[in-house]
């Protein structure tokens, strides 16, 4: 790598990288992946493939770049985009890609053990014009991907598993250049879907109770607040809209005192796809003390502090006052 691995930033704090593979330049502006070095195999090819991270960290918010090939992406197997949830070499992560697979447009997951494979990809590869600037912007909330490139959304992927890490960097393929310019990470709070019935008492519990503790670190959803007032599941709610929101969720609590099928829907799904699930039960509001139990915490953590002040500050207080 040449340079000091430093780049300067419109973020506050100097842009720092580290190489993971291949050859860059990150003491210039545009950052420049230098192409040709050791062969990778990915989609039963073999060709040079480079990595290289920054110190910039995004769970939830986005990440964005402008890429430029030297050549067209039809050619030499160039290819270039974002790394997001890197952990580390060994761990899996996302790519954000244009010009692989024989795509436009793709995003592709590296399996320990198993390699790169893409996920999703749409349009043509000839869309992709040598000496020409794409910007390219991945959004992540919670385990969903929207990929958008030039303005114009062109993909939307949800993956089989949460990302594991928080950093954040550059990828590049082939054996001609690729250049890399305005790469930012902005991050946003992360979300935390609400399941519950929808009545009295449980509407004072969460807005008394639940929303003012979780909205000092998170973004909070309960469903039919989005979609309008007097709209409850499952009439005007669907089976998707449900799937949606606890796949764009980073935490989930569901309320389980009453035996309501549909929150115990949520439970499931939510613990399939490794979210940090919490259950708050209240069998009774004029007890001193409403029950909080954690059964299930997964890889898919939120900041420690902030998640234990939601488990022991909310659930301590009563309605009985």
């Amino acid at each position: 790598m040449k340079g000091n691995g430093t780049n300067s930033s419109s973020i506050i704090g100097t842009l720092k990288w580290a190489q993971i593979l291949g050859e860059w330049d990150t003491a210039s502006d545009p950052i420049v992946y230098e192409g040709g070095g050791e062969n990778y195999q990915a989609q039963g090819q073999s060709f040079p493939r480079g990595l290289i991270i920054s110190n910039r960290k995004l769970q939830h918010g986005r990440c964005s770049v402008s890429v430029k090939f030297t050549e067209a992406p039809n050619r030499f197997h160039p290819a270039g985009g974002l790394a997001v949830g890197y952990r580390s070499s060994d761990r899996y992560y996302i790519q954000v890609q244009l010009g692989a697979g024989q795509a436009a447009y793709s995003v592709s997951e590296f399996i320990p053990g198993f390699g790169w494979g893409i996920l999703k990809a749409t349009g043509p590869v000839s869309a992709i014009l040598p000496n020409r600037a794409y910007p390219l912007e991945c959004d992540i909330i919670g385990q969903q991907i929207r990929v958008t490139v030039d303005s114009v959304s062109v993909l939307e992927v949800l993956p089989s598993r949460p990302l594991e890490g928080k950093q954040t960097g550059l990828m590049a393929a082939g054996e001609r250049a690729v250049k890399f310019a305005e790469f930012k990470a902005a991050s946003d709070k992360l979300r935390v879907f609400v399941a519950m019935e929808y009545r009295e008492p449980f509407d004072t519990f969460y807005e008394k109770i639940i929303k003012p503790q979780a909205e000092a670190d998170f973004d909070v959803v309960r469903i039919d607040e989005k979609l309008g007032p007097g709209v409850i599941f499952p009439g005007g709610v669907t089976w998707q809209d449900m799937q949606r929101e606890i796949a764009q969720a980073d935490v989930v609590i569901a309320e389980i005192t009453p035996s309501n099928p549909n929150v115990f829907y949520v439970c499931p799904r939510a613990r399939k796809t490794n979210y940090s699930l919490g259950a708050a039960r209240a069998s009774t509001f004029r007890s001193t003390s409403a029950a909080f139990e954690l059964f299930s915490t997964t890889t898919r953590l939120v900041e420690s502090h902030a998640w234990k002040r939601i488990c022991q500050s909310t659930w301590t207080q009563s309605f009985n006052r």
